[in-house]
């Protein structure tokens, strides 16, 4: 049996206020991996094993990845687990998403999940990749009205994750996907000053043209009509799915003609700039990601009209047509 690996990065900026953490106060280890259900509320009954034991994620699951955190208290930070290779192997092959732990301080434990596109619905993988490496960022929520930070690397920790496409699979055929080396910490990042700053406010609404932002009046819209809401959870300026979401379906003038007469559109954004969203988005948004139990964006939700649960989508490859297409899918099985 491995020895757990611990494995932590720690860097150090100067501060302008004696109460402003540092990077070095922003510490992750990861001590555990195991595969479970894409479709399973929780990991009981299953057993972690040491973080580079090789495991093998065939579709239909994803990879748990268990960590303990020691954050400052005085900071409201929300972590990130994402797969740590080059955006540009990323949109050649399958991609995965950016996962999202909720807010967390101090010490304590977290568990995040890494699957990719087609594991909810058990699709065979494009294929076989072996990761080598998870990263784990951190972005420091407002704090007494001080801005929201960039979000900066804590580590990145070694794997051994085989996504196969198919379950008997040795991975010896599988694309290898190194990790990019850590980043250069961003000296210019100040971490949490929580001095006031006033910014200026977006003249732009996030909101794609042909959705709502009022989910509500959506729903009502499509029980009188007899139609399903797409509701989409995003963070439209900083989650890099998100804006390819936005750009490569949402924003294709053949999208919305496609799918109108089957879906009432729905954009529920979590931008960092909070400008660009409604006096009442500002205030629902964050209560409907809590009710749903969004924990990764972009995720989108397919609803009916009393607001009951029909499917599950996020970000998938290939552009409008075939995005609508996926969306029609989801009406014809009703």
């Amino acid at each position: 049996m491995k020895k757990l690996l611990v494995v932590f990065m720690t860097v150090a900026v100067a501060t302008v206020f004696a109460d402003t953490p540092k990077f070095e106060d922003f510490k992750v280890k990861l001590t555990g991996v195991a595969v479970v259900s894409a479709n399973a509320e929780d990991d009981k009954g299953v057993t972690p094993l040491p973080p580079q034991t090789r495991v093998v994620v065939t579709p239909g699951n994803e990879a748990l990845f268990y960590l303990e955190y020691s954050f400052p208290t005085n900071v409201t930070p929300l972590m990130f687990l994402l797969a740590n290779f080059d955006d540009d192997v990323l949109d050649s092959l399958s991609p995965f998403g950016i996962y999202a732990s909720g807010v967390v301080s101090g010490v304590g434990k977290s568990k995040m999940r890494l699957g990719m596109e087609g594991a909810l619905v058990n699709k065979p993988y494009e294929e076989e990749m072996l990761l080598k490496s998870v990263r784990i960022k951190c972005m420091l929520l407002p704090e007494k009205g001080a801005p929201s930070n960039k979000a900066f690397v804590i580590c990145d920790a070694p794997v051994n994750v085989l996504f196969a496409n198919k379950a008997d699979s040795d991975g010896k055929g599988a694309v290898v996907l190194p990790p990019v080396p850590t980043p250069q910490p961003d000296l210019t990042l100040g971490i949490a000053s929580l001095a006031k700053e006033e910014k200026p406010k977006s003249s732009t609404s996030s909101t794609p043209a042909g959705f709502t932002d009022n989910l509500d009046e959506a729903l009502a819209k499509a029980k009188q009509e007899g139609k399903l809401v797409y509701v989409c959870f995003t963070g439209s300026d900083w989650c890099a799915w998100c804006v390819k979401l936005d750009r490569k379906v949402f924003a294709q003038p053949e999208f919305v003609p496609a799918v109108e007469k089957d879906y009432v559109l729905v954009y529920i954004d979590s931008p960092k700039d909070k400008g660009r969203l409604t006096e009442r988005a500002k205030t629902e948004n964050p209560k409907l990601i809590k009710k749903y139990g969004i924990n990764r964006f972009p995720t989108a939700l397919i609803l009916d009209g009393d607001g009951n649960k029909v499917g599950e989508t996020g970000f998938r490859k290939g552009g409008a047509k075939p995005y609508a297409e996926h969306l029609l899918d989801f009406k014809k099985k009703r």
